[in-house]
């Protein structure tokens, strides 16, 4: 084994140490907030210092749009900061990802995180820009951010969890490709990720585009979903030094004023 291998198996095995810790909590509140702490903390001790990771918040639109309450919010240097309540809130533009955490992932819990990601509002052209860049940049940009997660620490199995992803989506042809989460994860036991283009897997196996797809961990490989959630949510840095980014949008809209 790699000394990667073996140091993502431990933060995967860590962190269901930590779970387990948080659920000695007296109340139930305090044991979901110990375990969206605990997926924080991971991603604090591991993201391009370019990239911020805070507790809950909402996600807002200069136009009007706000996002359900998020646990976790993966956000960029670039954007204002309104830090003056513990529950803040986050320019949509400089969102870089967001995750769900939940103590079990059931057909419930499943279903509210993902009508939750689905309530982050797109990302305006008004505000968000790229230097330099050739057009057609920004919607090239879009179409591989942000990353949106779903973390459980235990759960259904894989194949129901993916049966009930497939019939949510089947019935809410309203939400756009974008917001589908690109993993859903239960900690060392499975990952499922949705390809927008088709691929070929190690083993052979041909994923249509536009699927979800289920990987069950080997115990070799429980830590690799953590690998694949740092390298989706690590590409956002790759725009970063080309990107504009109009906060005086928002701040016009906010006091009623023109933004022409």
């Amino acid at each position: 084994m790699t000394r990667i291998q073996n140091y993502f198996n431990g933060v995967a095995d860590k962190i269901a140490s930590s779970s387990i810790i948080s659920s000695t909590a007296d109340h139930r509140p305090d044991i979901g907030a110990n375990r969206e702490n605990i997926v924080r903390d991971f991603l604090i001790h591991h993201l391009p210092r370019r990239l911020s990771a805070s507790l809950g918040g909402q996600v807002i639109s200069h136009y009007g749009r706000e996002s359900s309450q998020v646990d976790v919010i993966v956000s960029n240097d670039l954007g204002v900061r309104f830090d003056e309540n513990e529950k803040t809130f986050f320019t949509t533009e400089s969102v870089a990802g967001a995750i769900t955490v939940k103590s079990s992932l059931n057909k419930a819990t499943l279903i509210d995180s993902l009508t939750n990601l689905s309530t982050i509002p797109e990302p305006s052209t008004e505000v968000l820009g790229f230097k330099i860049f050739r057009p057609g940049s920004v919607e090239a940009f879009l179409e591989r951010h942000p990353s949106l997660y779903v973390f459980a620490y235990d759960g259904i199995g894989g194949e129901m969890c993916l049966t009930h992803i497939r019939d949510f989506y089947n019935n809410r042809p309203d939400i756009p490709w974008r917001r589908y989460p690109k993993g859903i994860i239960v900690n060392r036991k499975y990952m499922i990720r949705f390809f927008r283009n088709e691929i070929r897997t190690s083993t052979g196996l041909l994923v249509p585009k536009d699927s979800f797809f289920l990987m069950t961990l080997e115990e070799s490989m429980r830590g690799y979903p953590f690998v694949q959630l740092l390298n989706d949510l690590s590409s956002y840095t790759d725009w970063l030094n080309h990107m504009s980014f109009d906060i005086h949008h928002y701040f016009n809209a906010g006091f009623g004023l023109s933004n022409a």
